[in-house]
């Protein structure tokens, strides 16, 4: 006999008895609806519920249990068949956490019958379209195809014509922006000067933009200058504005072909070391231990030879012979 939560157990005159109700009195635990009940206070369920039958009485609808009719196919046509390679069946395991087209708007069903839905709809949207594409793919065969006019002589004329009245832009220019040029207003990158000084506090972006590059091309030139009375006369760095104007760059040629290296001599890693805290890389920094960062920096390659950058001054190096095995 199964437990009374699945449906088995003790009929209700079997709990009735056992329990010596009255007539007319509810199984206690009994959760349907009694008339004031709520209002009865200081008796036990059984007897409330006797007095309110005797008073009221309970009147109880017939149960009509209906004719249970075999369930029937919603789609009415043939599904796709397992093949091993489909993914879409007619019988899909209930719980399959794939994609399946249009389940998730399916609502108050079976998972078996809305499965059965979607995929009828998406079978019949897919064969509807392949329909489509082929007579699309036919009618478009019988048309005869256009010719091209790109070899006619008046338009290939009138096209010759245009290029040589219209030459191209030049292209990869080395195009640099002045150094006193002051951006157009609006421009949230980086000015130098303008942001941890007082330059230009209190006046409009273009004139205090104007005055941080002026502030910051000084220091070049006065930062140059202490370089150039360091260095050898052939190894001096040349300002900007001395520098020879580029043209365009040709893609058959590299800028070092019609440049000088005086323009390239800027250095990274200076002969005086690097400032202290600098965030950047330093070769062989790693493996120098016991001094100040000034110190250690001097005391690197990098920053003692007297090359214009450290890629010359690794080509005077000679490099050493490799292990011949005996």
């Amino acid at each position: 006999m199964t437990t009374i939560a699945f449906g088995g157990g003790p009929t209700t005159e079997q709990r009735r008895a056992f329990a010596s109700l009255k007539d007319g009195s509810q199984v206690p635990g009994y959760r349907g609806y009694i008339p004031q009940i709520k209002y009865r206070v200081g008796q036990t369920y059984g007897d409330d519920t006797a007095n309110l039958s005797q008073e009221f009485g309970f009147k109880r609808s017939a149960t009509v249990i209906g004719v249970m009719q075999p369930e029937q196919d919603p789609v009415g046509r043939p599904l796709p068949r397992a093949t091993g390679d489909n993914k879409y069946t007619e019988k899909m395991v209930p719980g399959y956490t794939g994609y399946m087209p249009r389940l998730p708007f399916r609502f108050g069903d079976t998972y078996k019958r809305n499965s059965d839905k979607c995929i009828d709809e998406f079978t019949i949207n897919r064969d509807n379209y392949n329909c489509k594409i082929a007579e699309l793919n036919q009618q478009t065969a019988g048309h005869p195809r256009l010719t091209s006019i790109s070899h006619d002589p008046v338009v290939r004329d009138k096209l010759n014509l245009y290029r040589d009245t219209h030459p191209p832009q030049p292209i990869l220019m080395e195009d640099h922006k002045g150094l006193y040029e002051a951006p157009i207003p609006g421009y949230d990158g980086f000015v130098p000067r303008i942001g941890p000084t007082q330059i230009g506090l209190g006046q409009r972006y273009k004139n205090r933009a104007q005055q941080g590059l002026d502030s910051f091309a000084r220091d070049q030139f006065k930062a140059l200058g202490r370089h150039n009375a360091a260095m050898p006369s052939d190894q001096k760095c040349v300002p900007m504005s001395a520098r020879p104007k580029l043209g365009p760059v040709s893609l058959d040629k590299t800028p070092y072909d019609y440049v000088s290296g005086q323009a390239y001599s800027r250095r990274i890693y200076q002969t005086a070391g690097m400032i202290p805290k600098y965030t950047g890389y330093v070769p062989q920094r790693r493996y120098v231990f016991g001094n100040t960062y000034g110190d250690t920096t001097r005391s690197l390659e990098v920053c003692a030879h007297r090359e214009p950058c450290y890629g010359e001054f690794l080509t005077t190096q000679s490099l050493p012979r490799p292990m011949v095995p005996c």
